[in-house]
Parts: structure tokens; sequence; C-alpha cells
């Protein structure tokens, strides 16, 4: 498909880390009709429930707005202060995993067609691909390589972004994968989430 055409959502990283998206048809999709390793993310959750008691954590991770508000959680609570090696970091370092290996990999100065077939089959399961390649509006997860930068929004299945090193998902232009356009949209792309 030509840069710009119905139903291309681009996300081109001008970052110096790979980053990691996930593409769903809404925030409240159930993570189960379109992950197909599941398992991954059960564990990691297992393990981060026994060692996070200060704060509340989502009682369960059905749809990808929980699986997102779990990571920031997570990250607060765990990300932030845990030393290297130690339980709490393999704890944090196990759902960065999860997540990386259920999600669309783009390296450094490279972009991706993140809403194609051969990319979400990378991490969704039959029934997934086929709800979101004629899907009008999807809802992207996007996570630095470190697991520290995330943020979750709906985008037009026409529009383009950019992850940049300036902690925002912007944009392009129109027509274009690298031309930045922040009038159309910006969305922060903070350390500990959006």
């Amino acid at each position: 498909m030509p840069f710009g055409s119905s139903h291309s959502v681009y996300m081109a990283n001008a970052t110096n880390q790979d980053i990691h998206v996930m593409v769903s048809l809404n925030p409240d999709w159930a993570i189960a009709d379109f992950i197909t390793d599941i398992g991954l993310f059960f564990i990691a959750v297992g393990e981060i429930k026994q060692l996070v008691t200060a704060v509340e954590l989502p009682k369960t991770i059905a749809t990808l707005r929980d699986l997102y508000q779990f990571l920031k959680i997570t990250y607060m609570a765990l990300g932030g202060t845990a030393a290297a090696g130690s339980r709490p970091a393999e704890a944090v370092l196990a759902l960065h995993n999860a997540i990386k290996k259920n999600s669309i990999p783009i390296p450094a100065g490279q972009y991706k067609l993140v809403n194609e077939k051969n990319a979400l089959e990378l991490y969704l399961n039959a029934s997934g691909i086929g709800s979101l390649l004629n899907a009008s509006t999807v809802s992207m997860v996007v996570m630095s390589g470190d697991g520290k930068q995330f943020a979750m929004y709906n985008t037009n299945s026409d529009y383009s972004w950019i992850a940049t090193n300036d902690k925002k998902c912007v944009r392009s232009k129109y027509g274009s994968i690298w031309q930045q356009d922040p009038q159309a949209g910006v969305v922060d792309w903070p350390v500990g989430g959006n």
C-alpha cells in the first residue's frame, strides 16, 4: 500500500532504541481474544502481584487498558527503584519481555506498517487479525526497548506516527513517514507512561 492509503497506520521510530507496538481494536478489547501467548503475561503479572503491596493493582488483566494500567503502576511501584538482578527487577523484566514477545518490534531508525497482516501475525490470533484489518480506529500501546517509556492512544486507521527522543509520539504529515506534523497530533510518551 502507498503511504497515506486508507487503513494504513505506520509507526516510525526516530529514537535511539528499539520500540514495541501493540495494536488492538480498542482499549477494552479482551486480551485473551487477540494475543497468542497470554501465558507470558499471566506469569509476569503473578510475580509482580506477589511483590507489590503498597499500591492497588488491577484485580485482572483482561483488556489492553488493564495491561497498560498495570504497566504504569508496576513502573511506579517497582521500575524506578529495583536494583538490577533483584526479584522486583526480574519481575518487571518479565512483564517487559512478555510485551516484547507479544508486540511488533520496530528497530531504531526504521518504520513499520503496524495494522497489516504480516505485522499482526507476530502476536495476534486469526480472529484478532481479521478484526483489525479493516478497522477505522485502532488503539496502540507503544513501549521503548528499555521499558521505561510507554503510551496508549487511539488513532484513525490512516494516520501515521513517529516515536521521538523528545518523549512524544507525533503524527506524521499525511503521505509522509518521517515528517512530523505536531499540529495534527501529539501524544506524550514519558518515562512511566502517559
